[in-house]
């Protein structure tokens, strides 16, 4: 059966995050390493991307973890900054997006916060994806087989019927095991590369 959705991840496949946080040290004494352990560890960012908390008390959470880190540095700059970066977009992917949208629907699929809606605007691109799978509006996360579910209904698509590339190999696996294509993301023309071969492209 032909794929009728091909579903994207953001952060790592379609946008480059951490590009805008260089310089972060510099400017307020705190290492960009000790930032992304305040954010990233698991039992920071889970109920960010859940949907627990929103992106404002997730931000508060991590200012909090730095200060206690770094009391003397500026641990509430640093976490403004860190969440003003709305990274980039990779032009040759986002081409492929664009390409895979004139024979398919397209859908971004993504563990993100409650500010995805904003770094969306803010990168042109609210209106590119006919459909949008944001874990903190879900209530679920990659790789647990309810989010792949609610994809699927939402898109109104059998699981054969679907593409799915993320550049962490457990998400992509998900899909495979739950019957979808996928492509753990390397690179662009990797993923132009899969997409022929599930004849998405030609």
């Amino acid at each position: 059966m032909p794929i009728k959705c091909v579903f994207f991840d953001f952060d790592g496949v379609l946008r480059n995050w951490d590009c805008d946080m260089c310089g972060i040290e510099e400017k307020f004494g705190i290492p960009l390493e000790a930032v992304r352990e305040a954010a990233f560890s698991k039992q920071s960012v889970d109920p960010a991307i859940r949907g627990e908390i929103t992106d404002e008390q997730w931000q508060s959470n991590v200012s909090q973890l730095l200060a206690k880190r770094f009391p003397n540095k500026d641990a509430e700059g640093a976490t403004k900054f860190w969440n003003s970066c709305i990274g980039e977009l990779i032009p040759e992917v986002l081409l492929l997006v664009e390409e895979c949208k004139s024979v398919v629907k397209v859908a971004l699929f993504t563990n993100a916060t409650t500010k995805l809606n904003h770094d969306l605007e803010a990168l042109g691109i609210s209106d590119l994806f006919d459909y949008v799978v944001n874990a903190s509006e879900v209530g679920s996360i990659k790789p647990e087989s309810s989010i792949y579910q609610y994809a699927l209904k939402l898109a109104d698509i059998t699981p054969n019927e679907a593409f799915f590339t993320d550049d962490k190999d457990e998400h992509v696996k998900a899909a495979v095991d739950l019957g979808w294509s996928g492509y753990v993301f390397e690179n662009a023309a990797g993923l132009r590369t899969a997409l022929v071969d599930a004849k998405v492209l030609s």
